[in-house]
């Protein structure tokens, strides 16, 4: 029976033990280690340890199922990053978190309440720590109720003068920079929208500033759809010098996965968005300048 507390950098060697014969001897004081050794599933040689029939006849199946599972799972969500530090139970944790998604979301439960229901105990994790960062990535989601004191309302720069049009960001950096003459700069918290629910119908013209990618117009469309029915986006001017292939966008996530969502798209958004499917391409809205000019041409269209 293999031990949930084997950690899955033991499980990923075991795995491979037939084929490429290579654990580490420093595993050697692992529980699960012990047991196949006492069993005489494994045998020290040398600064590894080598198989015996036994254990591909009555261990090997289970190893690499286990193996399999978890190794999938890490893949789809990009989670390396836990493979040296993390056990199989703890990834399995994780994999129940996934099929709760609905639940969790729905009921907005605290990192910290996560960690009880999950994983037994809520002491032995931060919210900084790379479990929360992996919780995150699988609930889509860039912070837990307990750290958005500040997602309870938008962040607004006022312009100098009076506002004549509204752009909403989708990152922050915009808010952090110099203040416009006209433009009204809100910002709301990426994917965590919720609460422009509550805000008043502008009385300006609204864009939404986002990267061009399958993240950013989702997100575009579930505010448009919930919230700000008057919400466009910000087109820039001349998008196809803007493009960067998504490969080349460093830590780059957010991929085409499928197209349904341009059927929400007016006719502009949609000709910008098909030509980036096309050539597997992105728009980084930290490019997308600024300028008296796209705001006249954004308010036309």
């Amino acid at each position: 029976m293999l031990y949930k507390d084997t950690p899955y950098k033991v499980v990923q060697y075991l795995a491979k033990l037939s084929n490429e014969k290579v654990l580490p001897f420093a595993y050697k004081d692992e529980n699960y280690i012990r047991y196949l050794i006492e069993r005489k599933a494994i045998q020290p040689n040398g600064k590894q340890f080598s198989i015996t029939k036994k254990f591909e006849e009555k261990f090997l199946e289970e190893i690499e199922n286990a193996f399999n599972k978890c190794s999938s799972f890490i893949m789809k969500y990009d989670l390396s990053y836990l493979e040296n530090h993390y056990s199989i139970e703890e990834i399995e944790a994780l994999i129940k978190i996934e099929t709760d998604k609905p639940k969790i979301i729905e009921q907005e439960i605290a990192f910290q309440n996560i960690l009880t229901l999950y994983f037994g105990s809520s002491k032995h994790k931060t919210a900084q720590s790379n479990l929360s960062k992996a919780i995150k990535t699988i609930l889509g989601i860039e912070f837990f109720p307990e750290e958005i004191k500040d997602q309870q309302f938008i962040s607004i720069l006022y312009p100098k003068k009076k506002t004549k049009c509204i752009i909403l960001c989708e990152n922050k950096n915009r808010l952090i920079s110099q203040r416009h003459e006209f433009i009204e700069y809100w910002y709301a918290g990426g994917k965590n929208i919720k609460q422009l629910e509550f805000i008043p119908q502008p009385q300006h013209p609204i864009f939404y500033l986002c990267d061009w990618d399958f993240d950013g117009l989702n997100i575009y469309i579930d505010i448009k759809r919930k919230y700000l029915p008057t919400l466009s986006t910000f087109i820039p001017t001349n998008p196809k010098s803007l493009m960067i292939e998504q490969s080349k966008v460093k830590d780059h996530k957010s991929k085409w996965s499928n197209e349904k969502f341009l059927i929400h798209l007016n006719k502009t958004e949609r000709g910008i968005a098909e030509t980036l499917i096309k050539n597997k391409a992105i728009i980084v809205e930290q490019k997308i300048f600024i300028t008296p000019e796209n705001i006249l041409n954004n308010a036309i269209n």
